[in-house]
């Protein structure tokens, strides 16, 4: 289904939650490395910060998704469970005109990337370092906009104890009255 702006039937990006068992889980990691360079001090232009965020078992993060899956963004923040990151997710959007993009310098020369911030706190990321300035700008802005709009995932994907990843969380028996 192609994208359009005209409501009913329109495609739209989506935020998908992961669920991790293990504090070593590879995305979590990378999740964390890549994060750790855009903390603090890297959104100031002249300088770039690598310590990473303190990660623990049964984290939840958030991914912005374009319709064709590729990730248009993810989560500055490390949740504690999914309620709590689909609750920020869904405050963030009702209140989307409040959220600015900060461009920021990556790790090596002529790298850049940018942050979506929050009263002056980053709450989005890029997911990627882009060659120019104005790569990521336009990257930025995609993604603001299509984070408006995103439809919030009903249920968290999980990571399960050996790192696999699961696309649905286990089924839930339906109780009935």
């Amino acid at each position: 289904m192609a994208f359009n702006d005209s409501g009913a039937g329109a495609a739209a990006a989506r935020v998908r939650f992961t669920e991790f068992a293990a504090a070593d889980d590879p995305m979590l990691v990378a999740w964390a490395r890549f994060r750790g360079l855009l903390a603090g001090p890297a959104r100031e232009p002249s300088r770039t910060h690598t310590a990473a965020p303190p990660v623990h078992p049964e984290s939840v993060l958030w991914r912005l998704l374009a319709t064709n899956n590729r990730e248009l963004g993810r989560s500055y923040v490390l949740y504690r469970r999914y309620s709590t990151a689909r609750a920020h997710v869904e405050q963030l959007q009702a209140d989307s005109d409040a959220l600015s993009i900060e461009l920021i310098h990556g790790p090596h020369n002529g790298s850049r990337g940018w942050v979506i911030v929050a009263d002056d706190v980053p709450v989005v990321t890029c997911s990627r370092w882009y060659s120019s300035i104005s790569a990521g700008a336009l990257a930025a802005a995609g993604a603001l906009h299509a984070f408006r709009t995103a439809v919030v995932w009903e249920t968290p994907d999980r990571s399960d104890s050996s790192g696999r990843y699961r696309r649905r969380p286990p089924a839930v028996p339906y109780a009935s009255t």
